[in-house]
């Protein structure tokens, strides 16, 4: 008998029970037969689901799912119209949106079956929430919000984790601390809404054009910081740019003059990288450029300059401490697997504030000669500039380990 792939086990008993409570659903809200009155208050809770899901919340530390308002507005739905009108609520202005964004069909699927199970399991324990007054209102809320967001957060998670072949654990941890704020912030609104619904659904349908207009405001503003933060970051590796790294070294010199600390700049270039490029093409040159960036990155704050050459800034560290640093980065480099390229090493020049050098350019600078003298005696090792033998020859030199 031929076996499930391991992703349908998850995918299929997911949206299967999403379909079959959808269905319900919509079984049970036809059957109830709701005037137009009472057809108004779902409808227009749907619509404002479906625009806000068109918005996502920005949260680029969410690694799991977006976050939409439309949250808000399925929170709201369970509270004031019961389990049917809030399943559909919560399932179909996002399913739509998505499906209108041309997003892949399965995981369109998965997604509004996820939504259908968590508005379910919401409303299920709301119903257990007796009594009309403040506190069971408000605990109404929590509930219904807590609920959702729990199975969200552990079945999306799963669907990542299983087609990403990532650690569960791990991105369910994460994804908690980037969405806990803004989801608590959603449920506060999702009380606001269901508070004011009561005396007046004329008025709560008022509030909900300055939610979306808030959504608005906040995505055109990530996308600006963005904007800015793409001017400032190498595309290639990830890493800050050239440009970046100026303006860093100018703050983190008049930091450390401020605080009377040393600040040490390691300068690494990879060795015989034109040889790599003549060799495999650029294509490969770019592909080893940013292993070692991925690389670097676990060390420090991290630049790349351009080319092969990469910066890493260490704060309150002395030039002898920076050595053992840039042994390390530079072992780490050597042991890289990179496929046909087979190995390759780099090597590190390091200059100290205010011991070396007394400004941005004069650091830079030493640090550039102290890298070169490193691969004019041997490569694939550290050395630190010595002011007092002048600028011709770096000393205190350290080859790095060998893979």
């Amino acid at each position: 008998m031929r076996r499930l792939p391991p992703r349908l086990l998850l995918v299929a008993p997911v949206c299967g029970t999403g379909l079959a409570i959808a269905l319900a659903a919509a079984i049970s809200f036809a059957a109830a037969r709701p005037s137009a009155r009472e057809l108004a208050g779902p409808l227009v809770l749907l619509l404002a689901s479906t625009v806000a899901s068109r918005y996502p919340v920005a949260n680029e530390d969410a690694e799991s799912s977006d976050i939409t308002l439309s949250f808000v507005f399925a929170t709201s739905g369970i509270v004031l119209f019961g389990w049917d009108a809030g399943v559909l609520i919560a399932l179909v202005g996002p399913a739509a949106m998505q499906l209108l964004e041309r997003r892949p069909r399965e995981r369109v699927a998965y997604n509004a079956s996820v939504s259908a199970i968590g508005a379910a399991v919401a409303a299920g324990l709301v119903a257990f929430v007796d009594g009309s007054g403040t506190e069971n209102l408000v605990a109404q809320v929590i509930v219904s919000a807590a609920a959702q967001c729990m199975l969200s957060l552990l079945l999306i998670s799963a669907g990542v984790a299983r087609s990403a072949r990532r650690a569960f654990a791990p991105l369910v941890e994460s994804s908690a601390r980037a969405t806990i704020v803004p989801l608590a912030l959603m449920t506060s609104g999702a009380l606001v809404l269901v508070v004011v619904w009561q005396r007046s659904p004329l008025l709560s349908a008022a509030l909900v054009g300055p939610l979306l207009a808030i959504s608005l405001y906040q995505r055109s503003t990530y996308q600006a910081l963005s904007a800015m933060r793409l001017a400032l970051t190498d595309p290639l590796t990830g890493l800050a740019n050239h440009r970046s790294f100026h303006e860093r070294v100018r703050r983190e010199l008049a930091r450390a003059d401020a605080r009377n600390v040393p600040f040490t700049l390691c300068l690494i270039d990879i060795d015989d990288f034109k040889r790599v490029n003549d060799l495999f093409g650029h294509p490969v040159g770019d592909y080893v450029l940013a292993r070692v960036g991925a690389r670097l990155r676990h060390n420090g704050e991290v630049f790349r300059l351009g080319g092969d050459e990469f910066a890493l800034l260490l704060p309150a560290r002395s030039a002898e401490e920076a050595v053992p640093v840039a042994q390390r980065v530079l072992s780490r480099i050597a042991t890289l697997d990179l496929g046909d390229v087979g190995r390759v090493t780099a090597s590190a020049g390091i200059a100290s504030f205010p011991a070396q050098a007394l400004d941005r350019d004069e650091l830079i600078r030493h640090a550039d000669r102290a890298l070169y003298w490193a691969k004019e005696h041997g490569k694939s090792r550290a050395a630190t500039f010595a002011r007092e033998l002048g600028h011709a020859a770096p000393a205190t030199a350290a080859a790095a380990p060998q893979a």
